[in-house]
């Protein structure tokens, strides 16, 4: 009984049940900027993605940048209460802290991860394999939940 409660309040945050592709689009992005920091932090192969920025003017202007950008953004969801701008928010934080903690410039591990979310290196039976396989099982439920949602709003409206 636990479990079925547990699995209808995930759906319903993760895909408002199967009714919202935009929303399981953006868990399915915050799961992979997750699983990206999770390699970045234990696969030393991963640093081989990274193109670092060094400390100096360009790179404050870059977080200037983000900044400027999060909080315009942010206003104009407030005064216009759209929830998919929210998600958009949401990813954009999230971009934000991996940015902060990998330094990555051009992003290119996320986007590694992303364009292949099925990739998975064995690094032996640990907790980062635990991890990583339980992220790839959320990711592919709910890129199916994506596609269910797409026929839903596909039937709604027609």
């Amino acid at each position: 009984m636990a479990n079925k409660k547990f699995f209808y309040f995930f759906d319903r945050i993760t895909s408002n049940n199967g009714r919202d592709w935009f929303l399981s689009l953006t868990w399915i992005f915050a799961f992979e900027i997750f699983s990206s920091l999770i390699e970045f932090k234990y696969l030393s192969i991963s640093r081989n993605y990274i193109v670092e920025i060094s400390d100096g003017i360009f790179k404050e202007l870059l977080i200037a940048s983000f900044v400027c950008l999060f909080v315009a953004h942010f206003v104009y969801s407030i005064i216009n209460m759209h929830k998919n701008q929210f998600y958009f928010l949401i990813t954009y934080a999230l971009l934000s802290l991996y940015f902060y903690i990998t330094h990555d410039a051009v992003f290119n591990l996320i986007f590694h991860n992303i364009i292949n979310p099925f990739e998975y290196e064995f690094n032996g039976f640990n907790i980062y394999s635990v991890i990583q396989i339980i992220i790839k099982l959320i990711i592919i439920y709910l890129i199916f939940k994506m596609f269910q949602g797409f026929k839903y709003s596909r039937l709604k409206n027609s």
